[in-house]
């Protein structure tokens, strides 16, 4: 029997199609396999040595006595040379007629991962990994000066079918002047929840969660990686700290360094699993004002299905792998 889920926190509907549940073999691509990427792509904005086909550099992590804008670097942070926002002009709404707009004001980076071509999160070093995080707690902290902003998005799209222009890899970095719907959305959820039942709804998820066990795909010291209980996509994974925090610049490097092991951990299954599917992920971190009362987290979307009219129509997504099979395969591998 197919179920109706009620997201804990948005109240928002999925239907879990589970008399349509397809399995991991049912997703993996059936075209040959791939050849082997090299470690350096002559036309590659982000190689090493490529450094002059990208804007000028905004921070790197690089040999000491390096220059920027030039090799030594093994993480590198550049404005978006096709920028969906520009850094200068002016946020304050005006009218036109009955509409209302602002100037586009914000922030557009692509973070490096690595210098290396065929480096994914897959089959980079831990060390490196490691490095990439502590530079998303860089760019957060250095951005988080900016009183413009009121909220910093951190993604990364893997493969052309999660909106990936580049394979290098790499992440973005997304500053705006406002809080989007989706973290509106889950603010107020919080509230909401907060109001009916005196806690956090991510205390009751973990104990739940923790509980049943049936969506866990991992559980370590200071985090959980399970399969959300309204997941939206097939095969989607959230990692969430057992204890509160609300940004991830406030992680302290030995808590970051296990996130880093786990995130890389959830993406190796997921590549095992489904044969290297595309996917997005986005670090929820505090928007400003919110440090107090936000739980930061991540949520895995892989892009194993597209939305079609009814879901465009409906706004509800209809998922064709229960969750609790989902961890199963996943935390089996």
């Amino acid at each position: 029997m197919p179920e109706i889920r009620w997201d804990i926190i948005t109240e928002e509907r999925v239907i879990i199609a589970t008399e349509r549940s397809r399995r991991p073999h049912d997703f993996k691509k059936t075209d040959a396999p791939a050849e082997p990427k090299p470690d350096f792509v002559a036309s590659c904005p982000f190689c090493v040595g490529n450094e002059s086909l990208t804007p000028p550099e905004v921070d790197a992590f690089r040999t000491t006595g390096t220059q920027p804008d030039a090799p030594g670097w093994w993480v590198r942070v550049v404005p978006n040379k096709f920028p969906a926002l520009a850094s200068e002009g002016d946020p304050a709404p005006r009218s036109a007629g009955i509409y209302t707009l602002s100037d586009g004001v914000g922030v557009h980076e692509v973070l490096i991962e690595t210098p290396r071509h065929n480096e994914t999160p897959v089959a980079v070093s831990m060390q490196q990994w490691i490095e990439a995080m502590r530079m998303y707690q860089r760019r957060l902290h250095a951005l988080a000066q900016d009183v413009r902003l009121k909220t910093v998005l951190i993604f990364r799209n893997e493969g052309r079918a999660a909106g990936a222009s580049l394979e290098h890899p790499h992440s973005q970095l997304v500053g705006l002047t406002f809080v989007p719907p989706v973290l509106q959305r889950h603010i107020e959820g919080v509230h909401r929840y907060r109001s009916r039942y005196g806690r956090h709804p991510f205390e009751a998820i973990l104990e739940q969660e923790l509980r049943e066990g049936v969506r866990v795909v991992r559980q370590t010291e200071r985090f959980l990686l399970y399969a959300p209980f309204a997941s939206r996509a097939p095969y989607e994974l959230a990692i969430l700290p057992l204890e509160p925090i609300g940004r991830f610049e406030q992680l302290p490097d030995e808590t970051l360094q296990e996130f880093a092991q786990l995130l890389q951990d959830a993406l190796r299954r997921l590549h095992a699993v489904l044969s290297d599917p595309p996917y997005n992920y986005m670090l929820f971190t505090a928007p400003n004002g919110y440090a107090d009362e936000f739980w930061m987290h991540l949520r895995i979307a892989p892009r194993l299905s597209i939305d079609a009219g009814f879901e465009l129509g409906s706004g509800v997504g209809i998922n064709i792998t229960a969750p609790e099979d989902a961890a199963r395969y996943l935390s089996e591998v």
